[in-house]
């Protein structure tokens, strides 16, 4: 049974790889149909071809194609040194952060993990118990108490769930015991005020930052792209299938003069309230960039990290999550790659 076991486990893992790849092929040629429809570039077939033999040549498949197609029609031309999203997501990611990337997802070890007092973390719910962020346990009779003593009203998140999804805010009226012990694990965050300057673009929901750090073949750690993320009308929450990602185009925290949303059409401004981007500056930028390549040194295991933030009121930073095990490449590098050309990845194929 082994044996037979072993001769199997191959053909799984290339089944595996081959529908993750049809997966990406399609949300590909979806972005691609998007951009096309909104500009009047048209990918040629003799583009689409050579394409084709580039991704063959550089990453050993033309499955990674699809993704190339997407970045050259955004861009309108060709540039050398991409890395295909699928590419990055079951080949490199995996290998350079050594398969342990996962524990990222796992939001009640977060603050152990990372040694970090920049999360919001106030309680976890761990096997229908709650626990204070220094895990010490409190008795069933004082959970509701001890939940709403300081705050009027918090934010759960699951374990294992990322991109704005498995959350839910509650406050003492609306909270129920009994529901969050059909959530499984979770952790329970204060809540964030972010920084004025971010409700000139949107209110109701905080805008979150996209920092990714990677650790060069020098073994230093720098931000290699940034990515502001705005929320829409009505949005309690960032969420990828409604945000309005704009680029943050370097280290003094200037946005781009546009940006994206999840069909990839362009926005010079934010489609609610018509804020344009161009001209605009994060505030305390160059502070979140430095808190999150500190804390990526000090955890050497992860050669590149998506860290997603805030800036609150009083210009501090709040790590809302990180992510470690897939942190999606795509939109850095078609609005301002290639970014990571020196870390030659194309040869981990």
């Amino acid at each position: 049974m082994k044996a037979i076991i072993k001769r199997l486990r191959p053909s799984y893992k290339n089944s595996a790889k081959d529908q993750a790849n049809l997966r990406h092929k399609k949300q590909a040629l979806e972005a691609l149909n998007h951009i096309e429809n909104n500009s009047n570039y048209v990918l040629s077939k003799k583009q689409k071809s050579e394409i084709d033999e580039y991704s063959k040549a550089t990453f050993g498949s033309a499955a990674y194609a699809y993704w190339l197609y997407v970045y050259t029609a955004y861009n309108e031309e060709f540039i050398e040194g991409w890395i295909p999203d699928n590419f990055f997501g079951y080949v490199v990611a995996p290998k350079v952060n050594k398969g342990i990337g996962k524990i990222a997802n796992v939001k009640t070890l977060s603050k152990k993990i990372i040694g970090s007092e920049l999360l919001p973390d106030k309680f976890y719910w761990i096997d229908n118990a709650l626990y204070t962020a220094e895990y010490d346990l409190i008795r069933d009779k004082d959970i509701q108490k001890k939940l709403f003593e300081t705050d009027e009203e918090l934010y759960i998140k699951r374990d294992l769930t990322n991109k704005g999804k498995g959350v839910i805010k509650v406050n003492k009226q609306s909270f129920n015991l009994s529901e969050m012990k059909q959530m499984g694990d979770c952790v329970v965050q204060t809540p964030i005020k972010q920084a004025a300057w971010f409700n000139e673009f949107i209110t109701g929901s905080v805008a979150t930052i996209r920092i990714t750090t990677v650790k060069g073949l020098d073994h230093s750690i720098r931000m290699r792209a940034a990515t502001l993320r705005l929320g829409r009308k009505d949005s309690q929450f960032v969420e990828s299938s409604d945000a309005v990602s704009v680029p943050i185009v370097n280290q003094n925290g200037d946005l781009g003069e546009f940006g994206i949303d999840h069909q990839w059409k362009k926005h010079y401004e934010h489609p609610d309230s018509k804020v344009k981007f161009a001209g605009a500056s994060v505030p305390h930028f160059s502070r979140a960039v430095k808190e999150c390549e500190n804390i990526h040194r000090k955890l050497p295991q992860f050669t590149i990290v998506g860290w997603d933030l805030a800036i609150t009121e009083h210009g501090d930073v709040k790590i809302i999550e990180w992510n470690a095990a897939y942190p999606g490449i795509k939109y850095h590098e078609a609005l301002v790659g290639p970014c990571f050309t020196d870390m030659k990845w194309e040869k981990l194929r």
